[in-house]
């Protein structure tokens, strides 16, 4: 069995809430990430963009950087990166012996286990470590002050991005409540940031927690495309390589935590941070991956996330049809999600994803109809990309949307095809 499939086996949920484990496997390992540095991310949506053009602007800058993000979207290894680079498959096996032989020392309370994104942390911390990284983009799971992540020492920044609601069942099901457990990512010594435009709710319940509370200051939009965007921000113009309009806000969260790091005393030149913002890339964020017809990615899978997502949809130059290919997990919003198309597709094709977590097709058309009365339901995410594929012209347009897991079933299928027509 791959390391992967070993991690997975661990399970998504390993106990109480708590850091007591992740403590406890990081003090087995001789707690490597007290010899590490980080900008610690948490938020409902944007974590991965964010964090993706942070790292990018710090390896501009010449820094030896980690990312560690979640989910994947196509190979597990993606989570975890230094300088751009993925885990190798090698150091990945090394080290999962290594933190699984740490884990079956520990002794804890009846019935708690290390769980995957504890296990997976510990490995992110110690390969980070062994590749001497200077500084590393540490994006939460879920939540804040129970997240695995949260074992680290009081980081450069800590940043909030956009909050809203989700994962309400674990998190609270309020803002205010959400936003208190984001919060706990604040720690006494670190910058302490959060996105623009946070509902007044959050946006109290943050400086309550960090008075000294830096909000970020919203950049203007020039030009959006499918190919990227050009944004002001403090008088500054910048080029974005990541498309959609929901962006522009990462983009000014990102610039203004640089600014903190820079305030704190590290080297980042202007013409880095440029380049680092052009050059920063994450999969599934509004990813043109085929054109003739456009077929576009996107991991929006929660209220806020399809509502940006329906911003920019209405920015595309596109005359044909809008054909929705979406996908859903049954733990999320979904009918308070699908309330946000903010589009009116010609046709959706509806499919049940590959996770044990997913909504059945047949249950998420009975909640599009008002959306759309032309729903097809498939067998599965290949047999609706088949079928959207077949019915539209050069000219439609195809939006695969809904889950961060149909996103990457989607790239696979894709991405196989294309080599087999190469």
């Amino acid at each position: 069995m791959r390391p992967a499939d070993r991690i997975h086996a661990l399970g998504r949920f390993s106990g109480a809430p708590g850091l007591h484990r992740i403590r406890a496997l990081c003090c087995a390992l001789g707690d490597p990430q007290e010899r590490l540095k980080f900008v610690h991310l948490a938020g409902t949506n944007g974590k991965g963009s964010t964090a993706t053009m942070i790292a990018q602007v710090m390896w501009e800058a010449g820094y030896r950087t980690g990312l560690y993000t979640s989910p994947f979207l196509v190979v597990f290894n993606e989570r975890i990166r230094v300088n751009g680079r993925m885990i190798p498959d090698e150091d990945l096996n090394r080290l999962f012996e290594q933190v699984d032989a740490a884990a079956k020392t520990l002794t804890l309370p009846a019935g708690e286990h290390i769980g995957e994104f504890e296990f997976v942390t510990a490995l992110a911390f110690l390969y980070f470590v062994e590749q001497n990284c200077d500084i590393v983009a540490l994006e939460t799971g879920l939540g804040g002050a129970f997240d695995a992540t949260n074992v680290i020492p009081p980081p450069e920044a800590a940043v909030i991005t956009s909050i809203s609601l989700d994962h309400t069942a674990v998190l609270g099901d309020t803002i205010s409540q959400i936003a208190q457990t984001k919060a706990g990512i604040f720690k006494p010594g670190s910058a302490h940031i959060s996105a623009p435009g946070q509902q007044d709710e959050a946006l109290d319940v943050l400086r309550i927690c960090a008075p000294d509370l830096i909000v970020a200051p919203q950049a203007e939009l020039l030009s959006s495309t499918p190919a990227g965007s050009r944004i002001i921000w403090q008088g500054q113009t910048y080029t974005l390589r990541l498309p959609g309009r929901y962006q522009v806000e990462n983009a000014a969260t990102s610039l203004t935590t640089l600014q903190a790091l820079r305030d704190r005393g590290w080297r980042i030149p202007e013409d880095c941070i440029s380049r680092g913002l052009e050059h920063a890339f994450i999969p599934g964020r509004f990813q043109i991956v085929r054109t003739n017809p456009t077929i576009i990615l996107d991991g929006g899978h929660n209220p806020d996330g399809i509502r940006k997502l329906s911003e920019s949809v209405k920015l595309l130059p596109f005359t044909g049809k809008l054909r929705l290919v979406i996908g859903m997990c049954a733990d999320k919003s979904v009918r308070e999600a699908v309330k946000e198309i903010g589009f009116t597709p010609d046709q959706i094709y509806v499919t049940p994803l590959q996770n044990e977590r997913t909504i059945p097709a047949e249950k998420l058309a009975l909640i599009l109809r008002e959306t759309c009365h032309v729903i097809v339901c498939c067998e599965n995410c290949a047999d609706a990309l088949v079928r959207a594929q077949k019915d539209a012209a050069p000219e439609d347009l195809i939006l695969v949307c809904g889950s961060l897991y149909l996103v990457g079933e989607a790239e696979k299928i894709l991405s196989a095809r294309q080599e087999s027509a190469e």
